[in-house]
């Protein structure tokens, strides 16, 4: 293991334990004042940061276990519905990676909740359009046929067709929640509403949780081709987006507990 995968691996633990520890405490603060705004908070980070922790665990049995010269193609590609002709390694990688799936997608759809509690005006059938697409992203990740490739690390790939799917049941719901941000932070800017500051906080911390889903959703290797010299790099691109993974919680950490040198930021006085 170089740097860049040592340095990688510190951010994916951290991210674990900082999504978990501020997700744990937020829940407190629901039971006792009950606001389903925080909730919905608590409950995308903490599925966020078990997804995280699944998607480790699946590194982790496949590295230990899985040989990389035993690394499949797409003529290799079974459905878990074919589990008994599965490898048990394979299989053990591809359960921990469903039980990521699961996390990260329920999580997406809290944030979406989380979201549109800002609009308290909006119709609330509209979220059936995110739980739709995220319901359909897992049907089709879950039970398309897969197989397991090794390039620095283990990943289960599908047909490229079912895969450009994929990416856009997933990513619509996930950048939606950036861009319903924004608009309410424009609106309130327009209003001169000191809120916007806040919201604007939520918006710019949801962006950089978005690309960074949005680089391990299409892999680093989507980006590398575009790019010369030191964005040419695999590595380079996976601990981007893992810093910026790790990242969310500080900054949401900051948004929902302002600590007294950053409440000017926020447009609220210091105590």
């Amino acid at each position: 293991m170089d740097t860049i995968d040592l340095i990688g691996v510190v951010f994916v633990v951290l991210g674990i334990v900082f999504w978990l520890i501020l997700g744990t405490r937020l829940f407190r603060s629901y039971r006792r004042t009950e606001k389903k705004q925080t909730l919905y908070l608590s409950l995308l980070l903490l599925l966020g940061g078990l997804a995280l922790a699944f998607l480790t665990l699946e590194q982790l049995s496949l590295l230990i276990y899985a040989n990389p010269a035993d690394s499949q193609v797409l003529a290799d590609a079974l459905s878990i519905l074919q589990f008994s002709e599965l490898n048990s390694v394979f299989l053990l990688g591809f359960l921990f990676a469903a039980m990521a799936w699961i996390s990260s997608s329920v999580a997406i759809i809290a944030a979406n909740y989380f979201t549109q509690s800002f609009f308290p005006n909006s119709n609330k059938k509209l979220l059936i359009i995110p739980i739709l697409l995220i319901a359909a992203y897992l049907i089709i990740i879950i039970f398309s046929p897969f197989y397991f490739e090794y390039a620095t690390s283990w990943s289960p790939s599908h047909d490229p067709s079912i895969t450009f799917i994929l990416w856009i049941l997933f990513l619509i719901p996930l950048w939606t929640v950036a861009f319903l941000f924004l608009y309410l932070t424009i609106s309130l800017k327009r209003k001169s509403n000191i809120a916007w500051r806040r919201v604007g906080w939520l918006f710019f911390s949801q962006v950089i949780l978005s690309i960074g889903f949005t680089i391990e959703i299409l892999n680093p290797s989507t980006f590398t081709p575009l790019f010369t010299d030191f964005l040419a790099n695999d590595a380079i691109w996976s601990l981007s987006s893992r810093f910026m993974i790790m990242s969310y919680a500080l900054l949401m950490w900051l948004a929902m507990y302002t600590p007294n040198w950053a409440k000017g930021m926020f447009g609220t006085s210091k105590q």
